[in-house]
């Protein structure tokens, strides 16, 4: 039996949008949230140096790897039910790390927390995208950019706070926040897709094999580098599942990603974009908090405060995206962010060595998130702009895949091209001023790849005769 969302009506819009705007917070401040307590649990549970690294990279991989799954699942087996399968595996993971003994059993536990985050984000986006429609369905996406901004920088700043107490406390947090939004979960509706054929089994373990095989390559090159035989080696396997898969997915009855869904030039450009988009969010993050505690000297707490105005600024504009896509359309309102974003990473890279926060950081990161908040906002109206309401669940499981996997090949990239020029100074330069010169080069890349994204954003000024033909 189908089952496709009407619009919600305004008496049930402000408790979907919670719960569904909620989950995306609760996911999106756990990957902040517990950078800064990583001392504290290499002290208390015993991690080396190289495993510690684990605690983000156990989290990242499940996630990464299965969104397109958890998107699929939904649509299949009623994107509420799945849901809340995801919120109660989130939540009780999060108990899980927060009770941990060792170094083994925090890693298990933070894998549990990426496999319900991958089922929670792409699922709860397919409620979003098919439950509102129009400048309703903008408003929604809006906040939902700006919630996963918000909760970026006060993840930072409540895990500094919380990390006083114990680094436990990171974790035990997602707790409550998944109770409540378990319990308002029924306000979502539900949405379900008719089996037209067998389940895309072999299509699923090959996109979620590929994916996963990419993102342990790229998580590797942080350690390895890019030329090491084993990245190589990893990434050549992927290409190949991963083209497997498209093979795949041309002769299945029912696909796991049926590719008609890429004629759609909303979805080809708007993902690319994405992908963009999330690659400049990981790389800034990263390298301003490792300009303000390496360069600087902050201690963590002060570096979580340093991103509470950044945060002010990416929740206040990108609230007010969907005023601007009306009066200045998607293409211009998403180029123009991605534009200012570029100009705010210009300018912080023309800092001093040894700058000052007030002087030299403050004007440029707040720009940054002005534009990149709308740059945000605007490019997941992109990604599920037009597409049929039959593949609101696969939009929805692209659009959170690319950013993620963005994120981590951009950030990767950067650290690589940052490092190299770091060691590169070293010979003539103070250590701080090397670092400081090898996250210069980390920015003016970041602010490339804003203006490429904003040159890609060219192709949703027009429809594309295939998105013409779907209507």
């Amino acid at each position: 039996m189908t089952t496709i969302l009407a619009p919600t009506g305004a008496r049930r819009a402000g408790p979907v949008m919670v719960v569904l705007v909620g989950a995306q917070f609760m996911i999106s401040m756990d990957a902040t949230i517990v950078n800064v307590a990583l001392p504290s649990i290499r002290q208390q549970l015993g991690f080396s140096d190289v495993t510690l690294s684990w605690v983000v990279n156990g989290y990242a991989l499940p996630f990464g790897g299965l969104l397109l799954l958890g998107a699929r699942l939904g649509d299949r087996l009623g994107a509420q039910r799945v849901f809340r399968w995801g919120t109660v595996i989130f939540a009780a993971a999060s108990l899980w790390c927060g009770v941990a003994s060792g170094p083994i059993e925090l890693v298990a536990a933070r894998a549990a927390q990426g496999v319900g985050a991958a089922i929670m984000s792409p699922v709860a986006m397919t409620l979003l995208v098919a439950q509102f429609d129009g400048p309703a369905q903008h408003r929604a996406l809006g906040w939902w950019g700006a919630m996963s901004g918000l909760a970026g920088g006060i993840g930072m700043l409540l895990g500094g706070a919380l990390t006083t107490v114990s680094w436990r406390w990171n974790f035990f947090i997602n707790v409550p926040i998944g109770v409540v939004i378990l319990l308002l979960s029924r306000f979502t509706g539900d949405r379900r897709l008719p089996a037209v054929g067998r389940p895309d089994v072999l299509g699923a373990l090959l996109s979620t094999t590929g994916l996963m095989l990419v993102a342990y390559a790229v998580i590797g090159t942080e350690r390895l580098g890019w030329a090491d035989w084993s990245t190589t080696g990893l990434l050549g396997v992927a290409l190949l599942v991963l083209a497997g898969f498209t093979a795949w997915e041309t002769r299945v009855r029912d696909p796991l990603v049926p590719l008609r869904i890429f004629g759609f030039r909303s979805v080809s450009a708007g993902n690319t974009v994405i992908a963009l988009v999330g690659a400049i969010g990981q790389i800034t993050y990263f390298t301003v908090t490792l300009y303000l505690q390496q360069v600087l000297d902050y201690t963590p707490l002060q570096s979580g405060a340093v991103f509470l105005p950044i945060s002010v600024s990416l929740f206040v504009v990108s609230t007010a995206v969907p005023r601007l896509i009306r009066g200045l359309g998607l293409a211009w309102s998403l180029g123009g962010g991605l534009m200012i974003a570029a100009g705010g990473l210009i300018w912080l890279a023309a800092h001093p060595p040894h700058g000052s926060y007030t002087r030299d950081v403050l004007g440029p990161t707040v720009l940054w998130a002005v534009g990149w908040g709308i740059a945000q906002a605007a490019s997941f109206v992109a990604g599920a702009q037009g597409v049929e309401s039959d593949l609101a669940g696969v939009a929805s499981g692209l659009i959170a895949t690319t950013y993620r996997l963005g994120g981590a090949i951009g950030l990767a990239s950067m650290i690589t091209l940052a490092a190299t020029r770091t060691e590169q100074l070293r010979a003539t330069e103070s250590q701080a001023r090397a670092l400081a010169g090898g996250i210069t080069s980390a920015w003016w890349a970041a602010a490339g790849c804003a203006l490429v994204a904003a040159a890609v954003t060219v192709l949703l000024r027009r429809r594309a005769p295939a998105d013409s033909a779907a209507h």
